[in-house]
């Protein structure tokens, strides 16, 4: 039951939603075309059986950062210092955007519980919007369902309208009663409630409900079609949220997300299934402009490289120019974040007989364009001065290692020899982390 003193304070806080969608707006942005998916995933069932582990990883006190301002990493060194000595009490973001090895959520699900682990467990953050994206692709801190009428579509190809946000999916809903629903898993539930709003002229009304006290109606229409963010300062804890329609109109999310407020880490995966760096350009820069000016990402990790890999004939030189070329419009959108890049786990595909004698083994050859790739992602990280850690630190370097990684007891590796099973991006993940740990990680070594 709540007090007489608290429900006035939920009637004006839910009110004052209907100012956010009217005040907040942004431009749409243009779109490019992306390569062909490449590759597929199937690990959904190692998904639901997985649970996240909260154990630290042993050894490895919490490091007294020194880096300067010049070094790559150094905007995540100093917020991790300032969380360790107790300077902050503000949450540290990490934002990962990437292919299937990210949207399969065993990496960055792993290198959350890790930096929550030893600096304080906030929660998952943004995702993308009700069951827009497959279920595998969300945070194990959440369950969410989605009921009645909803049209999902992604920024993987420039034929998609956008605009679209940090997670690269539109979720669009209709009928009276179509719901949506983020339920909490954590005991500590959320605090923080994030709910980001396509305003257009036809948009439709819908109602917020939080742990079952409903809020008033919103109508997201508009003279102008625009992005209207709605961040929510909860003032205790709650465990579910619900977006209801009323049916008077389609009613368009970008994203939503929860999280609690104090210190901690938090780690956001954005990944579409296919995707390469040209998803990047499908993305609107002005929402992610304001997204990283709201809260800058300490790093921001691109994690790219596996689809692209797929095209025989492409070139270090090509892919480098790409590459540099997306770099740099991350760094006019976050000028106050790291950036870091993943170069590219091994993977093959069956080999012909031309193939086996170039790389091949048991039967198993490279992709054709992995070299290309992995040589243009290491010259990009030293030019433009960004941090690296090479997934090969995993996957062993060459076919034959990465084929081996598909048997044995402790299994890798998935029989596609293109994706890894959840105890190989988990094991990746502790990789990183550790990486990230490290002092001499702060300067780019790359050569």
């Amino acid at each position: 039951m709540k007090s007489t003193a608290e429900l006035p304070r939920r009637r004006d806080l839910l009110a004052q939603i209907g100012l956010g969608l009217a005040l907040s707006a942004c431009d749409t942005g243009t779109t490019r075309q992306a390569a062909p998916v490449g590759g597929s995933f199937r690990s959904v069932n190692e998904l639901a059986a997985w649970r996240p582990d909260w154990a630290v990883l042993p050894a490895a006190e919490n490091v007294a950062w020194t880096a300067s301002p010049s070094e790559p990493l150094a905007p995540l060194a100093q917020a991790l210092a300032a969380l360790a000595q107790g300077r902050s009490q503000q949450p540290v973001l990490v934002v990962q955007f990437g292919d299937s090895h990210t949207a399969a959520n065993f990496f960055t699900a792993r290198l959350r519980a890790l930096f929550q682990a030893r600096y304080g467990a906030v929660g998952p953050g943004r995702m993308s919007p009700g069951g827009a994206a497959p279920s595998y692709t969300r945070p194990p801190q959440v369950q969410v369902e989605q009921q009645g009428s909803w049209q999902a579509t992604s920024a993987l190809r420039s034929s998609a309208p956008g605009p679209f946000g940090l997670a690269g999916w539109r979720l669009r809903g209709q009928g009276a009663g179509s719901r949506l629903v983020l339920r909490s898993t954590e005991a500590d539930g959320f605090d923080r409630f994030t709910l980001d709003v396509l305003v257009q002229p036809e948009g439709g009304s819908f109602r917020l409900s939080l742990d079952g006290e409903t809020g008033p109606q919103l109508r997201a229409a508009g003279g102008l079609r625009r992005r209207a963010p709605i961040p929510m300062e909860l003032p205790r804890r709650y465990r579910e949220v619900v977006v209801e329609l009323v049916g008077d109109g389609p009613v368009e999310l970008l994203g939503w997300g929860v999280e609690r407020r104090g210190a901690g880490v938090l780690v956001e995966g954005h990944g579409i299934n296919g995707a390469t760096t040209d998803m990047l350009a499908n993305m609107d820069p002005e929402i992610l402009r304001g997204d990283f000016a709201a809260r800058a990402p300490a790093l921001i990790i691109l994690a790219y490289g596996t689809n692209e890999a797929v095209e025989a004939g492409l070139t270090e030189e090509a892919y480098a120019s790409v590459l540099t070329e997306r770099v740099r419009m991350m760094k006019r959108l976050a000028p106050k974040s790291g950036i870091m890049l993943l170069g590219a786990p091994d993977s093959a595909r069956r080999a012909s007989r031309n193939s086996l004698a170039a790389g091949g083994c048991h039967g198993w050859a490279p992709l054709p364009g992995l070299a290309a790739v992995k040589a243009a992602q290491r010259r990009v990280a030293r030019t433009e001065r960004l941090g690296y850690w090479d997934w090969s630190e995993v996957t062993g370097g060459n076919t034959c290692a990465l084929d081996a990684l598909t048997r044995g007891g402790q299994r890798l590796v998935q029989d596609d020899h293109v994706h890894l099973t959840a105890e190989g991006y988990r094991t990746s993940a502790e990789r990183l982390f550790q990486h990230l740990l490290r002092p001499a990680s702060l300067a780019n070594t790359q050569s």
